[in-house]
Order: C-alpha cells, then structure tokens, then sequence
C-alpha cells in the first residue's frame, strides 16, 4: 500500500519523521543541517505531513567505519551513527508513515546502512522520499537504483579518504599543520601556528614543574583549581598532561602517524620532520621530561618478586567490583573496566575520575562525621544491639531501593518519580550507615590510622593509605550496568547553547547515570 493510498483511508495527514546529516562542521554552527531541515519540513508541508520527529547528526560521517566489540565479543567495523538508528524504531514501529531526508548521500553512503533501512522498510512498510528526489524505495527498480547509487557514492568517499591521506602524508614531509585541533599552547593565524601568549607560558610552566620534581597529579591539581581547561574545554586529567608533554609539537617538531587499514592511527610515528611553526621548547627540554615521565612509569611497574607488593597508584582500585560477574574491575586509562578472559565475557566499565571522586566525597563524609562526634562512636561502639537495629534499617532501605529501581526500568513509575524518591531513600541510608559506622568495635580499626584524623590527614597521603583507610568502613563498590532504556553517550551539545551551559548539562546528566550505576557496601 502506497502512502497516498493510506492518507486516502485515513483522511488523517501521514506522520513523518526528518534526518539531515553533514559530514564535516568544525565550528559547530550547524548551518548545514539546517538548511536540510528547513528544506524537508517544506517538502513534508507540500505533500501535506505532519513532521513528528527530526534526527539531525551534524559533523557526523556516513563513511567512516570504527571497530567496535559486539556483545557477543566478535570485533567488527561499523559506521557509527546513533540517530540514523533511534530513527528506525518509530519507523519500524509503525508511529511513522514517511521518512524524509535531503539527499540519498545524505541519508546512506554505506551499504550496510542501505540494507539496514530496506530491511526496515519491509518490516514498517513506510515510504522514504528526498527533497531531491534520488531516494524512493517504493519497487525494486528502486531499491535496485539505491544501491547502484550508493556503491558510487561509497566509491567516492573512499577515492575522496585517499587523497585526503595523500595530501596530509605531503603536508607533513613539508613540515605544515594539518589543521584540527589546534594543540595547547599554540593558536591558528591564517592557517599557521603561532605561540599563543597565554597557553603558551603555561607549556613552559609545565615542563620546568616536571623537571623540578613535581608529579603530574601535582600540576594537574592545581592547573583545575586555577581554571586552566584543555583544548576540548575540559579539565585536565593526568592522561591529557601527559599528552601535551609528549606532543612532538611543543619542540617545533611534525610528526605524521598515518591512518592504518582497520581505521586506527598508528601507535608510532612514521615520520618526523622539522615543524614550519615555532617551538615552545628547545629539544633537550622535551627529551629530558620525556626521560622522566619514562621513568617514573618504569618505577610504578617495577615489581621484583619477593620483594613484596607493588606501588600502589590508585586508592581504590581492588574495592571497585561489576556488579554482574563480581569481578574486581582493573583501571585501564581513563575508565575501569570488568575484563575477562572468556569470550563474549562482561566488558563493563565506567569512567575512573567520575567514580573515583564520588567514592573519595562518600568516604570522606563518613570520615569528617565521625571527626566531628567521636564521642559518639566511643559510647556505642560496645551496644550489638544497636548495631543489629541500624543493619536491618539498612537492609530495608536497600531492597526498598532495588524495588523504585525494578519499578523504574518496568515502565511503572516515571523518571521524575524515580529519582525523588531514590534521592530520599538513598539520603535515608546514608544517614543510617554513617550512625551505623560510628557504632563498629575496635578490631575493625587499624593500628596505624586514627579514624578520628583521616578527613584531615587525606590529602598529603599516599594511595595506599588512602586504600587502608578507606577499608577500615567500606568493603566494595558495585557498579551495575546502565539502566534500560538510558543512554550512556555523553549528550550532544544543543544548537545555539553556550559552552558553560553545555559542561553543566553534561555534568548533571553524568551524575544522574552515575548515581543510578554505583552501590556502597560498607562494612557490617
């Protein structure tokens, strides 16, 4: 049945749903993808539509493939985009009678996307019209012409990705800037790199702290509080500082790491020649805080056998556990990660600073609340019996919270319902569990550490004593996997909002996932 026969049944006008894309938009303005819009809602109103829905990817590919790991664990290469699939679900489900894109190359450009719209088309029975008029699905001729046109089009994308790797292997033998990103410490005039006079000093700075003997949490600490941010507007982590140190850029040196068959840059530099652009520091420099930050990762490895434990690094690495499989997650770069060794086994991970800063707010509280009552813990730390009413008050609270969760995810509460109230009874049990800590006997002390000065002692110490008091009250911190129906991808900035707003959108948003993946089990 064609979509003029169905509007003729109805007498209601079809519900349709828009997709624009653009490959490449740098400066974010989004001009292209609405200029897309505007031209497909007009199509949609001429032929009398109700447009219900737009899915806009801007700067987004419909070329590039990325390997991923499918649940099942198989590594595949897929084109990754996120709204070209939300779209088929209202498609598929029949909430929708038309899809509307621009242009054929607008919508598909990959084969495999291709095939996956036909396949939904056959499910939904919807029609799929252009503005333009080179995408319709209606008979096999059509589907037939779509393919022939999109193998063309992924043709020319692949002869467009040669040149273009072409062009930037010949940039970087002259020693040119590729463009991107502009790195640290520099900033783009007509197309070169200058020193920029803020940035810039702070390079310096960061290379005289290293060679000074200054660690990496060190400047990066202090580089947040004063307000420094990155390149991408973020707050600097270890990982990042380690990166601009190492970047061959700071020493006016071009270095070219080509694109390798699986769509992966190199891990090491083919090529190396000397910048058009000024360094900011002399080679030396560059080599010997290299050397350093050589070192100082070979001495945190080292471990001789026998000769006892390694450094530890991390406060609370061993505390963090999955949820599913009950495996002691294992920090790896900028998240822990579940890892197992079975194929298709449980890969769950979630962002080490993000978890790490909540751990170290929860525990620090439970810490100041017994700095600031320790007569308190001295009074009842003898009472079993108050000890054993505090743990059924928890365990109560803690399967009223598993139950607003169950309900939640079953569609029987809505999500405002659900975070206040988990909000109310999550506050509940960490009041019961800070009273419930002040009560524990003297055995679940360790010698060494006073529990009354830890709040205070904290930020001097070492990891492992971090790690030491932070086991005298919690056992494990369970990370459960995201909430069904939530999206765990950092939002997409919205069209005309502000940098600040955005930061403080993606924050709230993470901490809102965040609170709803990660349960405290203190010591009983």
């Amino acid at each position: 049945m064609g979509y003029n026969e169905q509007q003729e049944q109805t007498n209601e006008p079809l519900r349709a749903v828009v997709y624009v894309r653009i490959s490449d938009d740098p400066e974010g303005t989004e001009r292209g993808v609405d200029r897309q819009e505007a031209d497909c809602r007009a199509y949609a109103a001429a032929h009398g539509w109700e447009v219900t829905a737009v899915f806009r990817e801007n700067d987004t590919s419909a070329f590039k493939q990325r390997t991923i790991t499918l649940p099942s664990g198989e590594r595949v290469r897929r084109v990754i985009r996120p709204q070209f699939r939300a779209m088929l679900t209202p498609l598929t489900d029949g909430q929708s009678q038309v899809m509307i894109a621009y242009d054929l190359d607008r919508a598909v450009r990959d084969p495999r996307d291709l095939e996956d719209l036909i396949d939904a088309k056959v499910l939904g029975g919807f029609s799929v019209r252009s503005v333009t008029g080179s995408l319709r699905l209606d008979t096999d001729s059509d589907v037939a012409m779509a393919r022939v046109l999109v193998a063309i089009a992924n043709k020319s994308s692949a002869d467009t990705a040669r040149r273009v790797a072409r062009a930037a292997k010949q940039q970087a033998i002259e020693g040119t800037w590729h463009g991107g990103r502009v790195p640290f410490g520099y900033r783009a005039e007509n197309g070169v790199l200058v020193i920029d006079p803020v940035t810039g000093p702070l390079v310096v700075e960061a290379f005289q702290r290293v060679l000074a003997g200054d660690s990496l949490y060190q400047i990066r600490k202090d580089w947040n509080e004063r307000g420094i941010l990155t390149t991408h507007g973020c707050a600097w982590s270890d990982r990042t500082l380690k990166l601009m140190l190492r970047n061959p850029s700071n020493k006016g040196v071009r270095e070219y790491r080509p694109v390798m068959p699986d769509g992966s840059r190199a891990k090491t530099s083919k090529m190396q020649v000397q910048a058009a652009w000024p360094a900011i520091v002399d080679e030396d420099t560059w080599q010997q805080v290299s050397d350093v930050l050589d070192a100082r990762k070979k001495a945190r490895n080292f471990h001789q056998p026998g000769a006892g434990t390694a450094v530890r690094l991390y406060p609370f690495s061993g505390l963090i556990r999955c949820s599913g499989c009950g495996t002691t997650m294992i920090h790896r770069g900028p998240v822990y990660q579940c890892v197992q060794a079975t194929r298709g086994g449980c890969h769950r991970s979630i962002r080490s600073s993000e978890i790490s800063k909540l751990i170290e707010e929860a525990v620090l509280a439970t810490f100041e609340q017994i700095t600031l009552d320790p007569t308190k813990r001295q009074s009842s730390r003898g009472d079993p019996a108050a000890r054993v009413g505090l743990a059924a008050t928890l365990d109560a609270d803690r399967e009223r919270l598993a139950q607003l969760d169950d309900d939640h995810y079953d569609g029987l509460i809505d999500k405002a319902m659900w975070v206040r109230q988990r909000s109310r009874i999550a506050e509940r049990i960490e009041r019961t569990r800070r009273e419930y800590t002040a009560t524990l006997p003297d055995h679940h002390v360790g010698p060494s550490i006073d529990v009354t000065t830890v709040a205070a002692e904290w930020e001097g110490r070492t990891p492992m004593w971090q790690y030491q008091a932070t086991s005298l009250i919690l056992q494990a911190v369970l990370v459960h996997a995201l909430p069904e129906g939530v999206n765990g991808a950092t939002p997409a900035r919205r069209r005309n909002e502000s940098v600040e707003a955005f930061h403080v959108r993606r924050t709230a948003y993470r901490a809102e996932i965040l609170a709803s993946r990660v349960e405290f089990i203190w010591r009983a």
